[in-house]
């Protein structure tokens, strides 16, 4: 159902209502360009190029002699990818699975483990609320000029890993992505 808010059309939440997206568990997002607009590179299959733009999906490493479609980061996605990679150095409850920049949205997994010391337990929104305000203000530094229309979508996709199972089946997917995104578009 489709609500009013100040006189204007708002979509309802997806999330689940009345539950506690600081809780421990792993969390599967997706962010996406406005617009969708491809800001941070390219798909490319040259197995010739080993260089530094070539980004091996999530934390261990693919690979090179599977002839296989990689992502070709732009200056603007290899910023988004150290943003990403720097959200543990702001969150000390927060741990980054596998991940990996598209040409017009990222895909990662967040674990959060909050001690019993913790006093503030930060969550999934927070923790994308920062993301994308550090990668905007980045790529807005380096373009040395405002994106006004803005990076992000305002909204971002989560679902919550309920099993190691499915930990495995959204890892598998997201290093995938690359070999699969010109089916999708």
């Amino acid at each position: 159902m489709v609500l009013k808010y100040k006189g204007k059309f708002r979509i309802e939440s997806t999330r689940l209502k009345c539950f506690d997206y600081s809780r421990n568990g792993a969390y599967f997002v997706t962010i996406c360009t406005k617009n969708k607009i491809h800001l941070f590179g390219e798909i490319g299959n040259d197995n010739n190029d080993h260089g530094d733009n070539v980004v091996e999906t999530g934390l261990r490493p693919v690979s090179t002699t599977i002839s296989s479609p990689k992502m070709k980061l732009s200056d603007f996605g290899k910023i988004v990818a150290d943003c990403w990679y720097d959200l543990p150095n702001h969150y000390s409850n927060i741990i980054l699975d596998e991940f990996v920049v598209m040409p017009d949205h990222i895909h990662g997994i967040i674990i959060i483990r909050n001690g019993s010391d913790n006093k503030i337990k930060h969550g999934i929104s927070e923790f994308i609320r920062a993301f994308k305000s550090f990668s905007s203000r980045r790529i807005n530094e380096f373009n040395a000029v405002t994106v006004k229309s803005g990076i992000w979508q305002p909204r971002f996709y989560d679902r919550i890993i309920r099993s190691d199972n499915e930990l495995n089946r959204v890892r598998l997917y997201i290093k995938n992505n690359p070999a699969n995104f010109h089916r999708n578009t």
